[in-house]
């Protein structure tokens, strides 16, 4: 492949709702500009850019692909991004790395789901956008429909600048507005007004076009496309193209669009900080090198691979940069660069500012990393991946293989950052988040093909604690004879509930030496690991005060061990005489939901014990519902959550306190607890 300057690059993300047809569109842009020989096809599982196995089993994009391809001295990188919710945190990285997105609709189905949640994130990262009508030739293929639901939901900057000639069966060609080159006589007045419609929105992107359409009422179609640039790049229009990726038709013209009316990376200025003084510091396309690592895959045996946005200057196959990531900073050597079509690499020598480019074998370097000249140090923001909503209990299938799977799911966050893996110290449990079960299931795949272990999810253990509701005075004694020096320890308690929060306090009130001094640190211990294994559930008792106020003692057979016996006899006896009660932990939930949809989601916290705290109107048909939630009654949510709203509800979590549990509810906990030791 050639060397491309940066005005000659167009990178842009292809984005939309699942099975709209995104990977099927951009396996014909390869063809139609002959990177590849045939035109690939997704359900045949000819196609190039689905390669990984997860992808060809279940015929959908998981993860971010480049396509890169060459047409009219133009160089465009294409990242073909998932549509499945589950593979948000792919979407954002692909968005962070273009200049535009292009979202793609299934001419029958009209606007979705993922269609809207990706222009809002459009919005966020105040791309340029274009819409790209797919399936017309398609069974209950709409055109007109389809426009007018795009624009009841994303307004009326929303205008086609081509339109099909005839739909489903018929389906056989497009018009382009610009210059209306072969219109049938049946559409030459819809056409006409198309056009106007068009050309009245191309000359606000411009003032010098503008000011000569005021005057004199129209443009040549050079001045039209030149408005249409400016219009796009600056988001006051955001145009339809149409066609079908199947059967071919709408491909060529697209490539012509993506060259003639989306921005190029030419005159953009990139803010980040100076990681010496962390001051904002600005970089023109001209400068210094600089990029940011994008997106990164892991291979067991090749090692990472860092797909890279360069933002300023050139970059080196055989160079040597800085590098800044969070919390951390050094030295990378680039051993070498290429660009890719699916999982074809084209080797390159060069990248120039606004290319996106891949290299391997990176030391340190992870996903939102920057790259830099050492002399022009520049930090770049990370993008703001969204928190996983579900939670699972990991482990392996094989015992004693649950390291293996907990180094192979930390090897594949470097992949993904929508992966979470924390120890929970309180159950023991090793907690896996992603972002849905069909996220969490591809996962799993993924380390058993790469390194060979399986793992797998159950439900988390919920966090409970013990607790007790009056006070008692109990006696512990530990008295053993078995030949030669024998065990004594006797001690009385006072055991009593503290105040919430306050935790667990133990002192002593001995008065006349009945147990030695020598004795109250394992009567103290003893007392903090009773508590902490827990007396009627196996969770850790809180909230209550321990007094050693008498006992006592043996001058021969006293010991350590002996009273810390004694007092766990005493505690566990105490506890289950002193009302026990199981507490079980509360959290705060925020969820944001359109508010349709907010009866439905209020009925169903009610149903799972919540109390709904209030409600807070977010704008854009949106609110936001704050209750406290038992812990207990959250697994699983983010799957119910999704079903409930068609995928456009999201929530976060946070502890907030413990309460009483309810009495049926703590008996089965415990009845659970006692058939559990009786098994052991």
């Amino acid at each position: 492949m050639k060397e491309y300057t940066t005005s000659n690059i167009r990178n842009v993300a292809v984005v939309g709702h699942g099975k709209t047809g995104k990977t099927s569109l951009l396996e014909a842009c390869l063809f139609n500009s002959g990177a590849t020989k045939r035109l690939g096809k997704v359900d045949d599982g000819t196609g190039v850019l689905d390669y990984e196995q997860e992808e060809e089993k279940r015929k959908m994009t998981i993860s971010d692909s480049l396509a890169v391809t060459e047409w009219k001295n133009v160089k465009i990188n294409f990242i073909d991004t998932p549509g499945y919710p589950d593979f948000v945190g792919e979407v954002l990285g692909g968005l962070s790395a273009v200049d535009s997105a292009l979202m793609i609709v299934s001419a029958p189905a009209g606007v979705e789901v993922e269609t809207e949640k990706a222009f809002a994130l459009c919005e966020n990262f105040n791309l340029p956008c274009a819409f790209f009508i797919n399936k017309m030739d398609r069974e209950h293929a709409n055109f007109n429909k389809c426009v007018e639901d795009l624009q009841a939901k994303f307004g009326n900057k929303v205008v086609p600048v081509q339109i099909p000639i005839g739909a489903e069966s018929s389906f056989k060609g497009i018009i382009d507005l610009t210059n209306r080159k072969d219109v049938p006589a049946e559409l030459e007045d819809e056409v006409e007004e198309a056009h106007m419609q068009m050309v009245d929105f191309a000359a606000e992107g411009d003032e010098e076009i503008m000011e000569k359409y005021l005057e004199e009422g129209e443009l040549t179609d050079a001045e039209v496309i030149k408005g249409l640039v400016g219009a796009i790049k600056n988001r006051d229009i955001f145009p339809i193209f149409v066609g079908s990726a199947l059967q071919n038709i709408g491909i060529k013209e697209l490539l012509d669009a993506v060259v003639d009316k989306l921005p190029a990376p030419d005159a953009k200025t990139y803010t980040g900080i100076n990681p010496k003084n962390d001051e904002p510091i600005e970089r023109k396309v001209t400068d210094a090198f600089s990029g940011q690592i994008f997106k990164t895959m892991v291979d067991p045996f090749v090692g990472r691979m860092s797909y890279i946005r360069v933002i300023s200057g050139d970059m080196k196959a055989d160079a040597q940069y800085q590098l800044f990531g969070d919390g951390k900073e050094g030295q990378e050597r680039i051993s070498g660069l290429f660009t890719m079509q699916g999982k074809k690499q084209i080797n390159l020598t060069v990248a120039h500012a606004g290319d996106i480019i891949v290299t391997s074998k990176l030391a340190n370097a992870v996903t939102c990393d920057t790259l830099c000249e050492k002399n022009a140090p520049i930090k770049y923001e990370r993008v703001d991946y969204p928190e996983p909503m579900l939670a699972m209990a990991v482990s392996s299938v094989k015992k004693g293989e649950e390291d293996k799977v907990i180094s192979a799911i930390r090897r594949q966050q470097d992949e993904d950052p929508t992966i979470k893996l924390v120890k929970d110290p309180a159950t023991k449990q090793t907690i896996l988040s992603g972002v849905g079960e069909v996220h969490l299931d591809i996962l799993g795949d993924k380390i058993q093909r790469k390194f060979g272990v399986k793992m797998v999810l159950g439900e988390p253990r919920v966090d409970y604690r013990e607790t007790i509701r009056k006070s008692v005075e109990v006696q512990g004694k530990h008295k053993k004879q078995s030949g030669g020096h024998g065990q004594y320890g006797d001690v009385w308690l006072k055991i009593s509930p503290n105040k919430e929060g306050d935790g667990n306090h133990f002192s002593e009130s001995i008065f006349g030496g009945s147990v030695p001094r020598q004795y109250f640190p394992a009567v103290e211990k003893g007392t903090n690991e009773t508590l902490a294994e827990g007396v009627i559930a196996g969770y850790p008792v809180v909230n209550v005060n321990v007094n050693l106020y008498d006992g006592s003692y043996h001058p021969v057979d006293s010991s350590e061990a002996a009273f810390k016996m004694a007092t766990s006899i005493a505690i566990k006896k105490g506890i289950l005489a002193a009302s026990p009660i199981l507490l079980e932990p509360i959290d705060e939930v925020t969820i944001l939901v359109p508010d349709n949809y907010m009866g439905d989601i209020i009925g169903n916290l009610n149903s799972r014990r919540g109390r709904v705290l209030g409600t807070d109107p977010k704008g854009k048909g949106m609110t936001e519902i704050k209750a406290h939630v038992p812990a207990a009654e959250l697994y699983k949510y983010a799957t119910d959550l999704r079903s409930q709203t068609q995928g456009r509800g999201s929530y976060s979590v946070k502890f907030i306190r413990y309460d009483t549990m309810p009495d049926k509810l703590a008996e089965k906990i415990i009845e659970e607890h006692k058939a559990e030791k009786e098994k052991d």
